[in-house]
């Protein structure tokens, strides 16, 4: 069963920094009036960005492990901050993008969430076993 340990963090790691993450861009961007449907695709788009895009980071920063390191928090927000920017610009937000509040205000809600939940889930266990 020990075996099946890290996969389990892992799961349950990506799985709350994804929760957490939709409910911080449900409260900064979206009215009060959307449906359940808008969510869960919120949800998706969140869970396939960290999958493609902070999982690599993660793999990277997790060769020296240690646990709310601010210099992983800072890469994670760069590399938020880089993957929504882009990712405004192709949904054709404009250059607005580079002074607009909320895109840095999401950013940095992102990495913090998911190093939080990365130090909690994988560091601790990390740091245990060396």
């Amino acid at each position: 069963m020990r075996i099946f340990s890290p996969i389990f963090n892992y799961v349950c790691m990506i799985t709350l920094s994804t929760i957490s993450a939709t409910f911080a861009y449900t409260l900064i961007f979206t009215s009060p009036d959307v449906g359940i449907g808008y969510f869960q695709m919120n949800s998706l788009f969140i869970l396939i960005a960290y999958l493609i895009f902070a999982t690599p980071i993660q793999i990277v920063l997790h060769r020296y492990p240690a646990m709310f390191r601010k210099r992983d928090l800072f890469v994670y927000f760069i590399g938020a901050w880089v993957v929504c920017t882009v990712l405004a610009l192709w949904i054709d937000y404009g250059l607005v993008v580079f002074i607009s509040f909320d895109v840095y205000l999401f950013s940095f809600c992102a990495a913090l969430i998911y190093w939080t939940w990365d130090s909690v889930f994988l560091m601790n266990k990390r740091l245990k076993r060396l």
